[in-house]
């Protein structure tokens, strides 16, 4: 009678718990339902930099109103300028290594071209494409 008593409980238990378990992971919270996010790999530091303005921010607020003098201003503020610039160098030199990682070469755009469908000159300078069968002018 125990031993049912036991079996019974646990698949109770695991009817509890198996939606919760099952939602956690149809449903996470750090993805987007629409796919990967292309600055997924900037936002620590894009959260970084918002907490630091947040904090100048506070800081700013209190001066204004009257709260901090202009010399505690200056020292508790100073911090937070220093750890900006750096979360600004980090950011700057995440944003270029990911740039030069996934630069395309660009199709290179004859000036003086023919069609490589129907073979007429096209002498119109900064088309795009053929006015006879329109085949674009990329090389």
């Amino acid at each position: 009678m125990d031993f049912l008593l036991y079996l019974y409980c646990l698949v109770f238990g695991i009817i509890l718990i198996a939606p919760f378990v099952l939602f956690h992971y149809k449903f996470r919270l750090d993805e987007s339902p629409f796919g990967k996010e292309e600055d997924a790999h900037l936002k620590p530091i894009t959260e970084k930099k918002r907490n630091l303005l947040d904090s100048l921010k506070d800081i700013r607020s209190d001066f204004d109103s009257g709260k901090l003098t202009e010399e505690e201003f200056q020292t508790q503020s100073l911090p937070y300028i220093e750890a900006l610039d750096s979360v600004e160098i980090e950011l700057k030199d995440k944003k270029a290594s990911v740039a030069n990682a996934t630069i395309l070469q660009s199709p290179k755009i004859n000036e003086n071209w023919t069609c490589a469908n129907c073979g007429s000159f096209v002498a119109v300078p900064n088309a795009k494409f053929c006015p006879n069968c329109g085949t674009g002018r990329l090389a």
